[in-house]
């Protein structure tokens, strides 16, 4: 039986509390799973490297980075807590397509070596969702940069602006127009145009250095229009 094909199928990419799983999966994992305390803008893996850790967050919130076809470095989104990072140490080659840094300092737990190649039995069904999750971040990879060519810059500001209050869980983030320009391989004019469109349409309040959620439904919408 392709156990991983099953799990993958019926439970949800990023379930991996306690009580969803099998209760001799997760004595197992406790007993491997190593915490640490992850320090903002560090790198846990990167592009075309081996991803020799996997990381379960607890409340760090990471980034993940890809490489356009124009070499640029473009964030592709951001995963709170709950959510697995560098989950590629259990694909075949290992390798990253992308670079997975810390947004905010937080608590992780890892997964090293030996109980990396044990997971497929020890925890059959843990391993079944995080490679659900590997396989959902494929398809993400390739529909943000065949968005982003048709995407305005409206639109792919107020995406991943949701995806950060979404991560971070808070409704006000800091963070300026020159960052928001660089990580999105976008103009800082351009952002601060973007920026106004998104405040004109009550979605945002942008102050300096400050961005407040106003209207989440609005947001998504915006973030929808190509």
């Amino acid at each position: 039986m392709d156990v991983r094909r099953n799990h993958a199928k019926v439970f949800a990419p990023t379930d991996f509390t306690e009580a969803s799983l099998p209760a001799e999966e997760w004595t197992w994992l406790k007993r491997h799973w190593q915490p640490e305390r992850l320090t903002a803008e560090r790198i846990l893996c990167d592009t075309d490297c081996s991803s020799e850790t996997l990381w379960l967050l607890d409340d760090a919130v990471t980034a993940r980075i890809a490489r356009d076809d124009q070499a640029h470095l473009v964030e592709i989104a951001v995963d709170g807590p709950g959510s697995l990072a560098c989950g590629w140490a259990i694909s075949g080659d290992q390798l990253s397509p992308w670079r997975v840094q810390v947004r905010r300092t937080g608590m992780a737990r890892a997964l090293r070596g030996l109980a990396i190649e044990q997971m497929a039995q020890m925890a059959p069904v843990f391993h079944a969702r995080c490679r659900a999750v590997i396989h959902s971040e494929v398809l993400e990879l390739a529909e943000q940069f065949a968005l982003a060519r048709r995407r305005t810059a409206r639109s792919l500001l107020a995406d991943r602006l949701s995806g950060y209050y979404n991560a971070f869980g808070e409704t006000t983030i800091t963070i300026t127009h020159n960052v928001l320009a660089q990580r999105l391989n976008l103009r800082r004019a351009t952002v601060t145009l973007a920026l106004q469109e998104l405040e004109g349409a009550k979605a945002i309040r942008s102050h300096r250095a400050r961005i407040e959620l106003k209207d989440r439904e609005r947001l998504i919408a915006l973030a929808h229009e190509y």
